[in-house]
């Protein structure tokens, strides 16, 4: 069931899961409280998707739960393969849907599906922090509730510092704080083999949740910029002037801006056309990816 070709999910191997609750399903929780405190309170459905994380080993011992959290709409979890198993992860996430479906009916036996088909998965590379994918995991409460309580952090902001350069952004910033995130950069050398190979790893980054990087110049680059979106991926748009005094996003992106699903970056003075701008905008992309928080460097 994993979705990267190249990988085996037979191997041993930390996975960041996150599994979609079906339209009709009641929520699985409520949260209250503020950022600093979130409450989560599980309804009977989310009490029994829970036990059944929690119990993944079950399925398989060779797995072990390391962190995970309960949405009204989702769920996330870190889970470590310690060896290699017989059969691939998902089979086993596969087999813990079911059981949720079939512990729910006895509940309610008029009830539907309780998750969405699949699930989205990101391997952990070496240059994934493990303690950052964890304390997203555990923060999930408390960025809901940011969300649901400020809708003013997801306006226009100004004077924002980041390597040493001033910015303004506009739409969501938590996509920052994302730790799975992946710079676009096609260069005129790429060959039809390598520029394929990176479109995959796009792609399958931003079906499963993470962040696409890139001031989207050359056509490449905005392709995937649209492939992106239409699979409902998040991204981090680098421009190349400042935003006007009255100045929002046109129509298309403000509508992204208010899903939480893009975040507009400007540098607070103009910057030059040419190609110096385009390296520049690039190498920006490539730190922004590999930081743990733009926000806080």
């Amino acid at each position: 069931m994993g979705r990267d070709p190249k990988h085996d999910y037979h191997a041993r191997c930390i996975y960041h899961i996150t599994i979609n609750k079906a339209p009709g399903c009641p929520d699985f929780c409520r949260i209250s409280g503020s950022p600093a405190e979130a409450r989560v309170e599980r309804s009977a459905v989310g009490k029994i998707v829970e036990a059944h994380i929690r119990n993944l080993s079950r399925y398989c011992g060779a797995l072990q739960l390391l962190r995970y959290v309960i949405m009204p709409d989702h769920v996330h979890f870190a889970v470590f393969v310690r060896e290699p198993i017989p059969r691939s992860v998902g089979t086993y996430i596969g087999m813990m849907k079911v059981r949720c479906g079939q512990f729910a009916r006895e509940i309610y036996p008029d009830i539907g599906p309780i998750f969405t088909n699949g699930f989205h998965d990101r391997h952990l590379r070496r240059s994934h922090s493990l303690q950052v994918i964890l304390e997203y995991i555990r923060q999930n409460p408390a960025r809901w509730l940011v969300r649901e309580q400020n809708p003013e952090f997801f306006r226009k902001i100004n004077n924002i510092e980041m390597f040493g350069s001033r910015w303004q952004a506009y739409g969501n910033m938590q996509l920052l704080d994302n730790p799975f995130k992946g710079p676009v950069v096609v260069h005129r050398s790429d060959s039809a083999e390598v520029l394929g190979a990176k479109k995959r790893r796009w792609k399958h980054l931003s079906e499963n949740g993470g962040v696409l990087v890139s001031p989207f110049i050359s056509p490449a680059e905005k392709e995937v910029r649209r492939e992106c979106e239409e699979a409902g991926g998040k991204l981090i748009f680098l421009a190349t002037a400042p935003f006007g005094e009255r100045q929002k996003p046109g129509a298309h992106d403000f509508q992204l801006c208010a899903e939480g699903r893009l975040l507009i970056l400007a540098p607070a003075e103009p910057l030059e056309p040419g190609r110096r701008t385009f390296l520049f905008l690039n190498s920006i992309a490539e730190r922004i990816a590999v930081s743990e928080g733009g926000r806080r460097i």
